[in-house]
C-alpha cells in the first residue's frame, strides 16, 4: 500500500500515485516545487565542481553535441540539458572554433502547448445519466453471489498460469500428453487431470459477445442433370456488433483512453487558420458534424469496421477466410493499434464460396450480392442502435446513450469498390471517370441517395440505353443492394480511409515511382542496384547489400526503408531536374501523409507536395515512360487526391493503416486455423478464439489492479479560459546513453592506432587533442604512446514530438567502433570501422540556414569516442566521454537541381579540420 506524501491519502501502489499527483492540483503543485528546488540544488552542486574555465573563454563559440559531455560519472542513463543562450548572428566563415570546457547543463523542459475547444455545453454530448456497474464489475457481483473464486476453477495464481500457458502454446493432443506425464499427475497434481476437464474449465470463464451461425442457401443458375438450378450453401458466422461495442466502450481497461465526446485541438490560445491539430478521431471534423446531428446527451460511437481476404494455406489446399474486424473511434488509437490490448474485436468471418452453382458470367454478381447480403446481415442491428441509441455502462462506471455508427471502413482498393457498389476502374469516393483519374483537378463526390436510386431502378428493370449509360458508362455502378442502405447517419462514400501500405509504401512509391525512375536513369536496374550497394553503412538505414533486384520478398519495410535514401540516389543521376523534383515530391507527400498528429499547415505542404508532383509528372512521359500507357490514369495515384480531406474528416492517418488489420489475421486467422485439424475450420477458430479470449481477459487484471493503461495526453488544470483549455503532451527530456564501462577489446588503445589509416584513421588526434588542451589551460603535450579507452556508439535520445511518438524514431545512434581484424585461424570475418556523421550544433551564424530546421548545426564525421587516460593532469581526471570529429564545410546554397545541399570535407593546411568536442 502506497500513499501520497502531500495529501496522505493510500493507493493500492506506486503508479496510481503517479496518477494522482499529475492530476489533482494541490498535490501536483507540491510536487513541482520539490522537484524545481532539488534540480536547482543539484545545478548549484554542479557549478560548483566545475573546473574553471580558461581566459577569454566567454566570448569563444560554443560547439557541441546538441547534448554536452559529461564531467562525472557514466552510470546515469539520462539527463536533462540546458541550451545556450541566444547569440547575435554573425556570418561566420569556415573558421577554426574553440570548444568550451566540458560542463553539465540542464535544459528546461520545452512544454509542447495544445488548446483543446470543447463541444458547446448546450448539446452536452458524452452525458452521463448516472452511475452503472460495468462489465467487470457485474462479472464480480455474480463470482460473489454464487461463490466462486476469482479465478474461477482453477484453485491458484500457479494452476491458472499453467492453464493459460497449455491453452495458447499447446494442441489437444499435445495438452492429453501433458497431462498424463507422471511428474504432473504425482508432483503438479492439478485440479483438471485430463483434456475434456480443462477445456470444461476454460470454457467456464467469463467471455464477451458470443458466436453465432447462419446458414446460406444459394441458388445458381446452372442446371443440374435433372433439370433442377444447382444449389449450395454458405456459411456466415458473427457476433452481434451492439454487443462488441459495449464490451469495448464498457471495457475499465481502456478508462484512460477513451474519449466520449469530440473536440477541437490547436497549437495557439487564438485557434487561428492553420494551427488546428487534427491526430485522433476525437479531434477530427467527423465526429464533430455528426454530434451535431444527434439528439442532446447523446454520446456517439465511431465504429471502424476493416475487412480483408486472406489465404490460410501457404502451400497446399485452396483455404481462406475473410475477417471482419470492429473498434470504436472512442479509443486513442495508439491503443488500438496494439494487438495485445484487445481493442479490437473480430466481429465475424464473412464466407469464402466457390460459387460453382453459377456461371462464369453470373458468378462475379453474385459474389458482390452475397457480400453485401451477409455484411447487411452482419450489421442489422446497427439501424435502430444507431438511430435510437443504446444505454450502455462506459469504462468510467457512468451509464451513457450511446449510438453506434459506422464512420470509417479500413480496407485496400478492391474492397473499397465492392464495399461502394463500384466497378474497380473507378473512385469509390468520387466520380471521376476511368480516362481522367491522372487529372489533378476535383470530381464531384458520390451521392448515397443517387446511388441508392439508380439501384433500386436497376433492380426494377428500367435498363433503358440512356440508363444504362449512367449507371454504368457514368457513374460505373455495380448492382447489387448495398448493406449500408440502412444505416443512420453513414455516408459510406467517404468512410474509406487512407491506405498508407497498400497505396502509398507499395504503390505508388515501389510500383511507379521507382519503377519511372529506374526507366530514365542511364544504366537502368543494373545502376540503382549499383547505388544501392554503394550506400555507407548507417545504424537507423537498411544496406542493400544485393541492389533492389536481388529481394524476393516485400513488405512495407523494404519500401519504407528505400524511401529514406531513394531520392538522394536519383538526384545523382538524374538528368532532368523535373524527375528530382517529382521523386521528391511523391516521398514528401509520403512522409507527411504518415504523420501521427498534423496541423492545418502540415496538410497545407501535403496539398503542395501533390501539386508539386502534378506538375512535373510530364516529365517521364516526355522521356518515354509509359509507352503502352499514355496517362496517369491510376488508382492508387488518384487515391492522393483525397488524402488531406479524409485526414480533416476522421484524423492522421496512421490510424487507419491496413498493417494493423494483417497483423490481425496472424492471432485471428492464421493461428487459429493452424490450430484446428483442417476440416469444417471455420467452427473450429470461433471456439478457438473464444477460449484465448477467455484467458487474455483483463478482468483478472482489472481485479488485482495491476492493469493501468496511462492517457497518452493529459488536461493542464488551473490553464483554462472561458472556451479553450490547453493539453500538454508527455516530454522525454534529452539527454544520450552510452555504455558504463568500455568494452574489453577497446581499452588502452593507443594513439598511433587512432591516427592511422588502417585504424580510427583520426590523422590529427594527437594535434587537435593538443590544442584541446591548451584551449583549457594546460601545459600537458600527448604523446603518440598515450592509450585511450573508447566506446563503440553513443544514443542520443530526443524529446517527444507529437507527429512522431514510435520509440525507436526518437533515437539517434552515432557509432565510431574501430575495424576488427580476425585472429588467424579462426573463423571470424574482418569487418570495417562504422564512424557515422551527425548533424552538430554549434554557435556559427549561418544565412543559409537562418530561420530553417539546420539553423546553428553543421555536419561532422565522427571518427573516435573516448575518454581522457587516468594518469592525464587535472581537470581531466574525471572528465567525461568526448568527441573526436572532422567537420564538413558549412551549409551553401542548395544544388540548384537537386535542391539538396552539397558538402565537402572541411581543411586546415591541406589537413582533416579535426576538432574534439
Amino acid at each position: 500500500m502506497s500513499q501520497c506524501e502531500y495529501c496522505k491519502v493510500p493507493f493500492a501502489d506506486s503508479s496510481a500515485v503517479i496518477r494522482h499527483q499529475a492530476h489533482h492540483s494541490g498535490c501536483k503543485k507540491k510536487r513541482d516545487e520539490f522537484i524545481k528546488t532539488n534540480l536547482l540544488v543539484r545545478r548549484r552542486r554542479r557549478r560548483s565542481t566545475r573546473p574553471a574555465e580558461a581566459p577569454g573563454e566567454d566570448h569563444a563559440p560554443q560547439v557541441h553535441m546538441g547534448v554536452d559531455t559529461w564531467p562525472l560519472d557514466f552510470d546515469v542513463s539520462m539527463e536533462e540539458f540546458e541550451q545556450p543562450e541566444d547569440e547575435p548572428e554573425v556570418e561566420m566563415p569556415d573558421i577554426d572554433a574553440q570548444e568550451p570546457v566540458p560542463r553539465m547543463v540542464d535544459v528546461p523542459d520545452k512544454e509542447d502547448m495544445w488548446y483543446t475547444r470543447t463541444f458547446p455545453e448546450s448539446k452536452k454530448a458524452g452525458k452521463a445519466y448516472g452511475n452503472s456497474k460495468t462489465s467487470f464489475e457485474k462479472i464480480r457481483d455474480e463470482q460473489i453471489l454464487t461463490g466462486s473464486e476469482i479465478l474461477g476453477p482453477f484453485a491458484d495464481e500457479e494452476e491458472w498460469e499453467l492453464a493459460k500457458w497449455l491453452i495458447k502454446n499447446a494442441g489437444h493432443n499435445k495438452t492429453e500428453s501433458f497431462l498424463k506425464l507422471p511428474i504432473v499427475t504425482d508432483r503438479v497434481k492439478p485440479s483438471f487431470d485430463k483434456k475434456k476437464t480443462f477445456l470444461v474449465n476454460i470454457d467456464s470463464l467469463p467471455i464477451g459477445a458470443t458466436w453465432k451461425c447462419e446458414q446460406i442457401p444459394l441458388q445458381g443458375d446452372l442446371v443440374d442433370e435433372d433439370g433442377r438450378f444447382r444449389t449450395d450453401v454458405a456459411e456466415l458466422w458473427f457476433r452481434d456488433p451492439v454487443e462488441c461495442v459495449k464490451e469495448l466502450i464498457g471495457n475499465p481497461a481502456f478508462k484512460h483512453c477513451i474519449k466520449y465526446a469530440p473536440s477541437r485541438l490547436y497549437d495557439n490560445p487564438l485557434g487561428v487558420e492553420g494551427s488546428e491539430v487534427i491526430n485522433e478521431m476525437s479531434s477530427a471534423c467527423w465526429w464533430w458534424k455528426i454530434q451535431e446531428r444527434l439528439l442532446d446527451g447523446s454520446t456517439a460511437a465511431p465504429l471502424i469496421l476493416s475487412s480483408d481476404k486472406t489465404r490460410l494455406s501457404q502451400f497446399s489446399g485452396d483455404k481462406s477466410a475473410w475477417p471482419v474486424y470492429l473498434t470504436i473511434g472512442n479509443i486513442n488509437k495508439d491503443t488500438r493499434h496494439k494487438a495485445s490490448s484487445h481493442a479490437t474485436i473480430l466481429l465475424g468471418y464473412l464466407p469464402v464460396a466457390k460459387m460453382d452453382c453459377y456461371s462464369d458470367a453470373a458468378r462475379a454478381v453474385a459474389k458482390y450480392r452475397l457480400f453485401h447480403f451477409c455484411m447487411g446481415h452482419i450489421l442489422e442491428a446497427l439501424a435502430e442502435a444507431g438511430a435510437n441509441g443504446v444505454d450502455m455502462a462506459c469504462a468510467d462506471g457512468q451509464l451513457r446513450k450511446v449510438h453506434p455508427i459506422l464512420a470509417a471502413y479500413i480496407a485496400d482498393y478492391p474492397e473499397q469498390c465492392l464495399v461502394a457498389c463500384c466497378m474497380e476502374n473507378r473512385c469509390p469516393m468520387c466520380k471521376v471517370l476511368p480516362t481522367q483519374r491522372g487529372d489533378h483537378v476535383p470530381f464531384p463526390k458520390r451521392d448515397v441517395d443517387e446511388t441508392l436510386s439508380y439501384i433500386h431502378r436497376y433492380d426494377q428493370e428500367h435498363h433503358t440505353a440512356q440508363f444504362k449509360k449512367e449507371f454504368i458508362a457514368d457513374l460505373g455502378l455495380r448492382p447489387c443492394a448495398p448493406f449500408w442502405a440502412g444505416l443512420p447517419h453513414t455516408d459510406i462514400f467517404e468512410v474509406f480511409t487512407p491506405d498508407l501500405l497498400h497505396q502509398l509504401h507499395k504503390g505508388v512509391f515501389k510500383d511507379h515511382l521507382v519503377s519511372w525512375c529506374t526507366e530514365v536513369t542511364e544504366g537502368g536496374e543494373k545502376e540503382i542496384d549499383a547505388r544501392f550497394k554503394s550506400m555507407p553503412s548507417h545504424p537507423e538505414v537498411r544496406h542493400f547489400k544485393n541492389g533492389l533486384s536481388m529481394v524476393s520478398q516485400w513488405t512495407g519495410g523494404e519500401h519504407k526503408e528505400m524511401e529514406k535514401v531513394f531520392a538522394c540516389l536519383v538526384a545523382g543521376n538524374a538528368t532532368d531536374a523535373a524527375v528530382i523534383r517529382t521523386a521528391d515530391a511523391v516521398i514528401d507527400f509520403i512522409y507527411l501523409a504518415s504523420l501521427e498528429s498534423h496541423t492545418g499547415r502540415s496538410l497545407a505542404a501535403l496539398e503542395a507536395a501533390l501539386d508539386t508532383f502534378h506538375e512535373n509528372k510530364q516529365i517521364f512521359l516526355d522521356l518515354g515512360v509509359h509507352a503502352k500507357q499514355k496517362y496517369f490514369n491510376i488508382p492508387k495515384l488518384h487515391s492522393m487526391e483525397h488524402y488531406v480531406a479524409i485526414i480533416w474528416l476522421f484524423g492522421s492517418a496512421d490510424g487507419y493503416n491496413t498493417e494493423a488489420s494483417e497483423r490481425l489475421h496472424i492471432d485471428y486467422a492464421k493461428a487459429g486455423y493452424r490450430a484446428s485439424n483442417k476440416k469444417d475450420y471455420i467452427a473450429q477458430m470461433t471456439l478457438w478464439l473464444q477460449r484465448q479470449e477467455a484467458v487474455d481477459t483483463a478482468y483478472l487484471a482489472w481485479c488485482t489492479e495491476s492493469l493501468h493503461i496511462k492517457p497518452r495526453t493529459t488536461i493542464r488544470p488551473g490553464v483554462q479560459t472561458a472556451a479553450v483549455s490547453a493539453v500538454d503532451h508527455e516530454v522525454l527530456r534529452r539527454g544520450y546513453r552510452i555504455a558504463k564501462a568500455h568494452p574489453p577489446a577497446l581499452r588502452g588503445i593507443p594513439a598511433t592506432f587512432l591516427e592511422d589509416p588502417a585504424g580510427q584513421n583520426a590523422t590529427v588526434f594527437l594535434a587537435v587533442l593538443k590544442t584541446y588542451l591548451g584551449n583549457k589551460g594546460s601545459t600537458y603535450k600527448p604523446q603518440s604512446f598515450d592509450c585511450f579507452d573508447l566506446f563503440k556508439r553513443v544514443t542520443i535520445t530526443l524529446p517527444v514530438i507529437p507527429e512522431v511518438s514510435a520509440p525507436l524514431k526518437l533515437k539517434n545512434i552515432v557509432r565510431a567502433s574501430p575495424p576488427v581484424i580476425p585472429v588467424a585461424g579462426t573463423r571470424a570475418v574482418p569487418e570495417p570501422r562504422l564512424q557515422d556523421f551527425a548533424l552538430i550544433r554549434t554557435a556559427e551564424a549561418n544565412p543559409v540556414t537562418a530561420a530553417t530546421a539546420l539553423a546553428g548545426l553543421r555536419v561532422a564525421h565522427v571518427r573516435v569516442l573516448f575518454t581522457m587516460p587516468s594518469y592525464f593532469p587535472a581537470p581531466f581526471k574525471t572528465t567525461g566521454p568526448l568527441a573526436y570529429v572532422e567537420w564538413f564545410t558549412p551549409f551553401s546554397r542548395p544544388d540548384p537541381k537537386s535542391g539538396y545541399y552539397v558538402l565537402r570535407r572541411s581543411t586546415r593546411r591541406h589537413k582533416p579540420y579535426g576538432e574534439i568536442i
